[in-house]
């Protein structure tokens, strides 16, 4: 039994693939119950049903957590967003001295879709009419949507300086002082619970809308040098409180990621699953509905793995566009 681990961990140093049913692989999530959770465990149980590969979700009380733990070889993949894969590679923000230059991105796993929330009274029509606004500011507890906040406010020609702030810990509480009048915008993602709250207690007023982002080129540019992310079109659906009407929104990418001791086969049989899986892991959550087979690559300051290379080529998806 000795000598059989032995080999078998000789062999993934070596970078050869074990048999599928050898194999054993944790994906690294934020906390049971989030987002996150909820695709990994999609994607462990289409893994084990599908390729074999004995996959398991390991939650996480974050992203800036399990990182390293995937740059160092202790976890073989997780959910990472955009934001933080650049700045882990960089060795910035809450990487700042420690590179992670060995992870490596499979694919576009989901998109969420963020954009500044308002009264539907509110004399705010268009995205410049946040300028001189008091909006939530600080995200103690969620230093990231300060990025995504920042990415759309240069959307439409602004910085940080150019609104009021109401510091808050979470995009949540966010929400929820706009419903509570304190604010006259905040930026969220599109469909989380406290829109709902805020819809209702804002009845006398119509209820709550969003704000388009701007879809010319320079205006996508000046996003997307502050956050990497693409323009995503929204329809008014019934779980989608506040789309009024067919509205722009900025995608925040989120991505499975590996690390460079991933046996290449592997990535490839992987993302070649996913690609073919999409009505599957529909069923299992709502939550990748944003799963787009036909945009499993992005263009941003990464390194993909190799084997998910080899399949991209194969169904014209590279070079990352």
């Amino acid at each position: 039994m000795k000598l059989a681990k032995n080999l078998a961990l000789a062999a993934v140093a070596a970078g050869f693939a074990l048999p599928a049913a050898a194999q054993t692989v944790g994906i690294a999530t934020n906390p049971q119950g989030s987002l996150y959770y909820r695709v990994g465990a999609a994607v462990a149980k289409l893994m084990n049903e599908k390729l074999e590969i004995k996959a398991r979700v390991q939650p996480f009380s974050g992203s800036s957590t399990y990182i390293p733990l995937i740059g160092s070889h202790e976890v073989q993949m997780g959910l990472v967003n955009v934001s933080d894969s650049v700045k882990a590679r960089k060795g910035e923000g809450a990487f700042e001295g420690r590179p992670q230059s060995n992870l490596r991105a499979l694919n576009v796993m989901f998109a969420l879709p963020f954009a500044f929330l308002v009264p539907e009274d509110s004399p705010i029509k268009k995205l410049e009419d946040v300028k001189g606004k008091r909006i939530p500011t600080a995200f103690t507890s969620q230093t990231t949507i300060n990025d995504l906040q920042e990415a759309i406010l240069a959307n439409g020609g602004m910085k940080p300086s150019d609104v009021k702030g109401y510091p808050v810990p979470n995009v949540f509480k966010g929400v929820d002082v706009l419903g509570e009048d304190k604010v006259e915008a905040a930026a969220t993602a599109v469909g989380i619970a406290a829109i709902q709250k805020a819809n209702i207690k804002m009845r006398s007023r119509g209820g709550v809308r969003f704000i388009p982002i701007n879809t010319d080129a320079d205006a996508l540019a000046r996003m997307s040098a502050v956050v990497p992310s693409r323009p995503m079109t929204l329809n008014p659906a019934p779980h989608l409180t506040g789309i009024k009407e067919s509205t722009a929104t900025m995608a925040f990418l989120a991505f499975l990621t590996a690390n460079d001791k991933m046996p290449d086969e592997t990535a490839y049989n992987i993302v070649k699953m996913l690609h073919g899986s999409k009505p599957e892991l529909v069923k299992i959550t709502k939550a990748l509905n944003s799963f787009d087979p036909k945009g499993m690559t992005f263009k941003f300051d990464a390194e993909y793995h190799p084997g998910a290379i080899k399949f991209y080529k194969e169904i014209g998806q590279w070079p990352p566009k």
